[in-house]
């Protein structure tokens, strides 16, 4: 338990070691379990926090749109090879290039660099990926709880997971961090 005081930030190492001396002094598992989970909660929202803020977030975007490129690469190669894709695969690997690809562009120093309308579009774009992506992840969800012919369709998932999670990134870091490029120089 120790090791995990060096994943906390230095500002709430000091909170972490009085929670693990507190833990010492609680009687009983279920009282030892709530001192654990409540230091887990930190140690998450401690990651999330240097994960959201800074340089990371760019990292983690521009991780996920290249991700979303290459897969989309890869299932357009996966349609052509395969005889009797559904169509439905060429529209989500052209999809996954084109919001992979866009993000990319924008966050690169060749993109239109202070057009409002490049902000627009991404924005827009990611909206709707997050509406599909995350609709497309909830039913394959729901289609792999109780499987028509027993078996689990994962393509889909993993998609629809993909889609959503790079819009979600770019919301974030767009919208809410306001790193959209909204003003003309």
């Amino acid at each position: 338990m120790r090791a995990f005081l060096y994943l906390l930030p230095d500002s709430h190492r000091e909170w972490g070691q009085a929670l693990l001396a507190e833990k010492e002094e609680t009687g009983g598992r279920l009282d030892r379990m709530r001192w654990i989970l409540g230091g887990g909660r930190l140690l998450v929202w401690s990651w999330l926090d240097r994960i959201t803020k800074g340089r990371l977030m760019r990292t983690v975007l521009a991780t996920l749109s290249a991700i979303n490129t290459v897969f989309g690469l890869l299932l357009i190669a996966l349609f052509s090879f395969t005889v009797g894709s559904p169509p439905i695969v060429l529209f989500l690997a052209v999809g996954l290039i084109v919001q992979g690809g866009y993000t990319l562009w924008h966050m690169s120093d060749r993109s239109a660099s202070g057009e409002p309308w490049t902000s627009r579009v991404l924005l827009t774009g990611e909206t709707i990926a997050l509406v599909i992506g995350g609709g497309g992840f909830t039913i394959a969800v729901i289609n792999n709880i109780n499987p028509v012919n027993g078996d689990s369709e994962y393509g889909p998932l993993v998609v629809g997971g993909l889609i959503a999670a790079q819009a979600v990134a770019a919301l974030y870091l767009f919208a809410v961090r306001g790193e959209a490029k909204t003003t003309t120089s």
